[in-house]
């Protein structure tokens, strides 16, 4: 027998998502009969208003069923104006915005635009999974940035070589729940300025701010001219499945990216487009009560683990994630939480290494759920 081709040394090396792993395990888990509480996935349980699936529908009957353009939807795009201009302050042109398949794909898009081979990439951490491994299906290399406690310019500075492309930045912070001050944006931007440097900001979960207005990187006119923004409807709308987000840029890069967009999944689907522009002329009544209804849960989530023996937990400022500081092995903690209590979390170290000692819990469950979880973590602690 011949031996088979080897794969390419990109997917041989890359680890699996633990976000989307550990779901598949949850699924695998239920399927057999166990009753798990998942508070491991950043899917929030709000169900898409009915409104927005009508707008996709209506479009699907009205004939929006083939390709559409590569860059998005007229009216999408100019929603999409509409929302940069009231939360940053920013006016892109429509031809600086092009629609992708989620955030996820909009992070990759942007990686792909400015990332050349051997090109180093800054990731502060604890951060979200999928950057790292995003970087390096574009042939660049991840550079993971420790900041176990806040954000830390001099930390990235510190990390610069003469290959350092950009730095990708999450505020608000998976799995933190941090938001950065105007002082630590700024200072980013002079760092990004100072080293030629592009920035990537991932700002998918700046609806679910608890302590006031979100600091844009691209509102500083030296940030505008090199910063890519990333942002999804799927957590602000409850739209995970719909795979809608989109990449805002300075003038002219865009021409450029939507190069990949047409030559790998060619356009989002026209339909879901529709769905979108009903989401976007909803934000102003439906945000204000998702954002109600998370801001709870943490307060109760953070007040019920704080009074856990071997938790520290504090309240964070926007999202909707717990990242408690725990005594033990954050690994073997959320293994046995899934194999005794039925309750699905990731370990910190999902988020790298800087995240070690700690546990994210997603509240994206129900209230219900929410409060029997708490009871048998009270109950069982961090002890084996």
């Amino acid at each position: 027998m011949r031996h088979q081709p080897a794969l390419a040394q990109r997917f041989r090396t890359l680890k699996p998502s633990a976000t989307v792993e550990m779901s598949e395990r949850v699924r695998e888990a239920r399927a057999g009969g166990r009753q798990i509480i998942a508070l491991s996935s950043g899917d929030p349980n709000v169900p898409t208003d009915p409104r927005i699936i009508d707008a996709a529908e209506r479009a699907l009957r009205g004939g929006a069923t083939h390709y559409t353009s590569s860059s998005g939807e007229p009216a999408l795009r100019f929603a999409i104006q509409q929302r940069e201009l009231e939360r940053s302050g920013v006016h892109y042109a429509s031809d600086d915005i092009i629609v992708t398949p989620g955030g996820k794909f909009a992070v990759l898009s942007a990686l792909m635009g400015v990332v050349e081979p051997g090109d180093e990439v800054l990731i502060p951490q604890p951060g979200w999974v999928s950057y790292g491994p995003c970087i390096r299906l574009c042939g660049g290399v991840a550079v993971p940035v420790e900041m176990p406690s806040g954000f830390n310019i001099e930390a990235l500075r510190a990390a610069l070589t003469p290959a350092t492309r950009a730095v990708i930045v999450n505020s608000p912070v998976n799995p933190t729940g941090e938001v950065l001050t105007e002082e630590e944006i700024s200072g980013l931007v002079a760092l990004a300025t100072e080293s030629n440097l592009w920035i990537i900001f991932d700002q998918v979960y700046a609806d679910m701010s608890y302590t006031g207005p979100i600091c844009f990187p691209q509102s500083l006119a030296a940030g505008f001219e090199r910063t890519l923004v990333v942002d999804s409807l799927s957590k602000s709308f409850g739209m995970t499945g719909w795979r809608l987000g989109y990449l805002a840029m300075p003038p002219g890069v865009a021409s450029f990216v939507v190069k990949f967009i047409q030559h790998s999944i060619y356009c989002v689907p026209a339909f879901i487009q529709a769905a979108g522009v009903a989401a976007l002329a909803l934000a102003d009544e439906l945000l204000p009560v998702y954002r109600s209804m998370f801001h709870a849960r943490v307060l109760r989530g953070a007040e019920a683990l704080q009074s856990v023996e071997g938790l520290s937990c504090t309240v964070p400022s926007a999202g909707f994630f717990l990242f408690p500081q725990v005594e033990g092995d954050e690994v073997e903690i959320s293994r046995r939480w899934l194999d005794e209590l039925n309750i699905a979390v990731l370990p910190g170290t999902a988020f790298g290494a800087a995240g070690a000692g700690h546990i994210r819990l997603s509240l994206s469950c129900t209230d219900e759920e929410l409060d029997i979880a708490l009871d048998r973590i009270a109950g069982a602690g961090v002890y084996s």
